[in-house]
């Protein structure tokens, strides 16, 4: 995982100091992905609960120190939330269907949950871990930030933490 990180960084790097603009990210264009294999699937590898549940620690704790811990140097912003993780998620196969509490939605800009989500002000990406953050209207017509954090456990399995609650696994749900 650390070279293939290690390798976008080098060919961006490359492309920067050669004046060229980097090859567009080919999930950019698919808005309504589902969480099926894609080309960035393959770098996605099957973790543990434990393992998902670190690595959104670690991107918690990067968050909170504005980046300079030294896990932030294999974190980059992207434009775009990677296809690995669009689609509609669910805590079970049952709840696909049903608009509720246990279904997310994720398109290449924006997380919509039940009642709560919105568009994509910032999107960080380390390896299995993906942080979003989107401007939210509190009871009380104040804006704050929200921030969701995801980890891929398998290829049709994620979890997610919102407002630093426990971890949940979700299931990819079928084309709908």
């Amino acid at each position: 995982m650390k070279q293939i990180a290690s390798a976008a960084a080098l060919a961006l790097t490359l492309a920067a100091c050669s004046g060229q603009e980097p090859a567009a990210e080919p999930e950019a264009d698919m808005a309504d992905a589902t969480p099926s294999a894609s080309a960035n699937d393959s770098e996605i590898e099957d973790m543990s609960a434990g393992d998902a549940d670190a690595a959104m620690d670690a991107m918690e704790r990067d968050d909170a120190t504005d980046g300079s811990t030294a896990n932030a140097s294999a974190r980059s912003e992207v434009q775009a939330i990677p296809a690995a993780f669009r689609g509609i998620w669910a805590t079970s196969l049952e709840n696909c269907s049903a608009r509720s509490f246990y279904r997310v939605t994720v398109k290449d800009d924006r997380v919509n949950f039940f009642e709560d989500g919105g568009f994509a002000s910032d999107i960080r990406v380390n390896g299995n871990a993906l942080a979003v953050t989107y401007p939210f209207e509190n009871p009380n017509g104040e804006t704050e930030n929200h921030v969701v954090y995801f980890a891929r456990e398998t290829e049709d399995g994620i979890r997610i933490r919102q407002g630093g609650g426990e971890s949940q696994t979700y299931v990819a749900c079928p084309d709908q």
